[in-house]
């Protein structure tokens, strides 16, 4: 396709230059001349421009070439050409010594041309040129051949207009072609049997194509490579309405996409126009009262953004504004709650070392298992503590401190005690890669402690007996990436949507409240960073702490 489009401007151009070649050519034959030429002036510039020959010696090697106007003879061509009057149509350049000037007309000059008439070219009120016919002996042009020579260069002046159209609508062609290309959204155009009938680069670059590959292939099959093939059976199934819309989808890579189509309606000439969104119609005959062909085909034109980190950054606006919320509700809740439950822990602790000072009555709260019940209840008190805490951290605006801090001696020390509580609990292995070239960090080292604690613990838990939790850094341009990766079952999609929802958790009750990874999200953002996650199922979890690496704000 895009050869086709070249060549169809480069065809715009060629049509126009092979037409004033033979109007030069009609030209030279009908006077009997030995040359015959067609020149452009620009006033402005002053200058003149060859744009056709015949019988040159030469051939057509001065077509194309710029010359200054100068010299008595040239100025009074120029004059000429530039004369809006009516009365003086044609003009006669002799030369005085036997031959034209060679300094005003090189071209001429170089094929022994000694005498010219020069025909002005106007149409539509615009002076494009002259129309210069030379001989090589001396000739005094008669009145008949300056008739003559009005009336060719009258077909001389359309010709070279509509060679000025060919040409201004092939650069506009090649601007929009150009333009369209350049568009970094999919354009498809396709026609009324579901066919495309072009696309942009970015389009094809899609699809891993060059757009004349694109050409005829069906939008469904084109769809079926740009996003996959469940996305083109349902959006281009046969029946579809074929009206302006837009809808998001989601491509099987997991990138989401915004499209939009929009209806073209062709006249007879190929031309397309943008539609108004009605369907196609049939007409009747009138003679068979039978459906007549439409002169009208709907086309449709398809264009897709991706918008897979404008839909994240969305995501996070509405995580943040949730968090916000919980944050109002919790500050007042917290403080509410935990007086009360102050006043049941001290007074469950209180009968509890009443009820075991005295033998008797600890052997019948023994019996009747009621330390065992005020021993829950200080437990589950505390633990409600622990989550109005967590509730407090998470709305908490904390500000950030910009200490130099040895990232690497962190993030050691943090593994060093996972890596005890590891082999503990089940023989989990936990390995460190660190960065040498990561350096000090302008950070709050309180803040990423904790949020690396959160991710540690979470990995302990996700990769189970004998598994294995990395924890590495890495300096990546002006940030430093802390990546924690465990070996588990991975997250399930749905759950990874939600994964740092307040409150949202797969542990059992009772082993979390489901705030380590909403408050770890929360201090990322404090720092200045992000907390990213990446997991498949059966392939383990790896959760990315982005840090800027800031210069350190030393006192002094």
């Amino acid at each position: 396709m895009a050869e086709s489009r070249e060549g169809g401007t480069r065809g715009g151009r060629a049509e126009g230059a092979a037409t004033l070649d033979t109007v030069v050519e009609t030209v030279r034959r009908i006077l009997r001349a030995d040359t015959a030429s067609i020149a452009s002036f620009s006033e402005s510039e002053r200058t003149m421009t060859w744009l056709a020959t015949s019988g040159f010696r030469k051939g057509a090697a001065g077509v194309g070439v710029v010359l200054p106007v100068r010299g008595e003879f040239a100025e009074r061509a120029a004059a000429f050409a530039f004369d809006r009057g009516e009365d003086e149509m044609i003009f006669e350049v002799r030369g005085l010594t036997g031959d034209l000037p060679r300094s005003e007309f090189p071209l001429h000059s170089a094929e022994g041309v000694r005498d010219l008439a020069l025909a002005r070219l106007r149409a539509r009120g615009e002076n494009l040129g002259v129309l210069a016919v030379g001989h090589r002996e001396h000739h005094r042009f008669t009145m008949e051949e300056k008739q003559q020579l009005g009336g060719l260069a009258e077909m001389a002046a359309l010709a070279l207009d509509n060679a000025r159209l060919l040409d201004t609508l092939g650069a506009a062609k090649r601007v929009w072609e150009q333009t369209f290309d350049a568009i970094p959204d999919g354009i498809i155009v396709h026609d009324d049997r579901m066919r495309v009938v072009r696309c942009n680069m970015a389009a094809a670059e899609a699809m891993g194509l060059h757009p004349s590959d694109v050409a005829g292939m069906s939008c469904a099959e084109a769809f079926a490579r740009l996003f996959g093939e469940r996305a083109a059976a349902y959006h281009m199934r046969p029946g579809t309405p074929r009206t302006t819309s837009s809808f998001e989808l989601q491509a099987e890579d997991g990138r989401r996409y915004l499209v939009a189509v929009a209806p073209l309606t062709t006249e007879g000439s190929g031309d397309w126009v943008l539609g108004s969104g009605l369907e196609e119609r049939e007409t009747l005959n009138p003679s068979t009262q039978q459906p007549a062909p439409s002169t009208h085909a709907l086309w449709s034109v398809i264009t897709w953004s991706d918008i897979t980190t404008l839909a994240e950054v969305q995501e996070q606006l509405a995580r943040s504004r949730r968090l916000a919320t919980i944050g109002q509700l919790a500050a007042g809740v917290a403080h509410e709650i935990n007086n009360p439950l102050a006043a049941i822990t001290t007074c469950a602790e209180a009968t509890l070392r009443d009820v075991k000072s005295d033998p008797q009555t600890a052997r019948a709260a023994a019996e009747r298992q009621w330390d065992y019940y005020l021993e829950e209840i200080v437990r589950q008190a505390l633990r409600c503590k622990q989550i109005t805490r967590g509730l407090l951290d998470l709305s908490r605006q904390k500000r950030a401190r910009r200490d130099p801090v040895d990232l690497n001696r962190v993030v050691a020390q943090a593994a060093q005690i996972f890596e005890k509580r590891g082999r503990e609990e089940g023989g989990v292995r936990v390995e460190v890669e660190a960065d040498p070239s990561v350096g000090e960090v302008a950070t709050d080292e309180a803040m990423v402690r904790q949020v690396l604690d959160n991710l540690l613990a979470n990995a302990l838990d996700a990769a189970g007996p004998g598994g294995t939790v990395n924890v590495s850094t890495l300096l990546e341009g002006e940030r430093v990436r802390v990546e924690v990766r465990d070996t588990g079952e991975g997250i399930p999609p749905e759950t990874l949507a939600r994964i740092f929802d307040p409150f949202f958790t797969t542990k059992d009750p009772g082993r979390g409240a489901g705030l380590g990874l909403a408050i770890s999200l929360t201090l990322a953002e404090a720092l200045g960073g992000a907390l990213t996650v990446e997991s498949k199922p059966g392939k383990g979890s790896c959760f990315r702490l982005w840090l800027p690496r800031r210069t350190p704000e030393r006192p002094g």
